[in-house]
């Protein structure tokens, strides 16, 4: 598993658009036999694509040529299970993270608020702001992924629908940079679609109104 793991990590690590063609053929390596083994390759390739986001383009393709990738599972081995069905998993756990808050933002929040000495109220706010931007970028990170997922068809257009609701309902500055976000990654593929952008624009507009936002929302 972690020969498997290493090797995932390393051909990710050489990919580009120009070895895209190349490379993607030794992912499918004949060794992922496993959910277990399935799993692990599937993590290390969501991990990469929301954390360099700006090569998401090029994970959501690789996910696209692995997306019928199917093992037994570990449950049951008359049933299989596939890369796509692991990875909407994994979208869908990381999109709930972010939307039920970050437990070690809440964790430093509370051991700042506890805090009486300077000196440790001064760390404390260090490490509360560093925590803080890491989850964000990696929330963000997972949007735009997600973005890029729906554009090659792996996740429908009800569950982009579902997803941008949520963040609706979130009413918070940070979900409404997710959703232009999400909104400039996957607008015209809407478009085409059922679904009108007229009312997310609107919604947006009483958003604005309605509340103080800074001046980049």
């Amino acid at each position: 598993m972690q020969e498997l793991v290493r090797k995932v990590r390393s051909i990710l690590n050489k990919i580009t658009p120009q070895t895209f063609q190349h490379l993607i053929k030794q992912v499918k390596d004949p060794s992922i036999q496993t959910e277990y083994q399935l799993k692990g390759v599937v993590e290390v390739i969501f991990e990469k694509s929301i954390v360099e986001s700006h090569f998401a383009v090029v994970y959501a393709n690789m996910c696209n040529w692995l997306r019928m990738l199917e093992v037994p599972t570990e449950d049951n081995p008359e049933e299989s299970i596939t890369f796509r069905r692991l990875l909407i998993r994994f979208c869908q756990k990381e999109f709930e993270r972010g939307e039920n808050g970050n437990e070690k933002t809440e964790k430093l929040q509370k051991e700042l608020d506890a805090a009486t000495s300077p000196r440790e109220k001064t760390r404390l706010k260090e490490e509360l702001s560093e925590a803080s931007n890491k989850a964000r970028m990696r929330y963000q990170g997972n949007i735009k992924f997600i973005g890029e997922l729906f554009k090659l068809k792996l996740l429908s257009e009800d569950t982009i629908k579902d997803c941008l609701m949520k963040l609706m309902n979130m009413n918070s500055e940070e979900s409404m940079e997710c959703i232009c976000l999400l909104l400039t990654t996957i607008g015209k593929s809407l478009e085409n679609g059922q679904c009108r952008l007229d009312n997310y624009i609107s919604k947006i507009d009483i958003f604005i109104k309605k509340r103080k936002t800074s001046l980049r929302i």
